[in-house]
């Protein structure tokens, strides 16, 4: 008798303990899932980085030309960078980087238009080596 107690009043603190911190267990796995993860959504490649967009402007600069792929278009201000290029086959490559704050940006890649995954993973890897 004693122990059923003791197992549900123990029970109960836990269930207590985990309603209390309800709000900090989703924003701790956001702010893990935001860490060096990347998302593929409808044919884009999304990787939120801690970077400015300038910063991530130059990494995907050097990213494309260290893969080969000449720009062919190329702009940017202050809150976003749009650059363009394409491979030998003809599948363009669109890369698009958008300020989530002062110091960290979203990058998303779509390779031709339905989106190539290995290839915008290979010009992610590729702009990650110059961030």
């Amino acid at each position: 008798m004693i122990s059923t107690v003791r197992q549900w009043g123990i029970a109960f603190l836990l269930f207590g303990a985990v309603i209390s911190q309800g709000g900090c267990v989703p924003l701790l796995i956001g702010a893990a899932a935001g860490a060096g993860t990347f998302a593929w959504i409808n044919g884009d490649l999304e990787y939120n980085v801690d970077a400015s967009v300038a910063r991530a402007h130059r990494a995907a600069l050097r990213g494309l030309k260290q893969l080969d792929l000449a720009v062919t278009q190329d702009h940017k201000d202050k809150h976003n960078a749009k650059l363009r290029s394409a491979y030998s086959d003809g599948k363009d490559v669109h890369v698009t980087i958008e300020a989530l704050t002062e110091r960290s940006s979203k990058i998303k890649i779509r390779v031709g238009v339905f989106g190539d995954q290995a290839r915008s993973e290979a010009i992610l890897t590729a702009i990650k080596k110059h961030l």
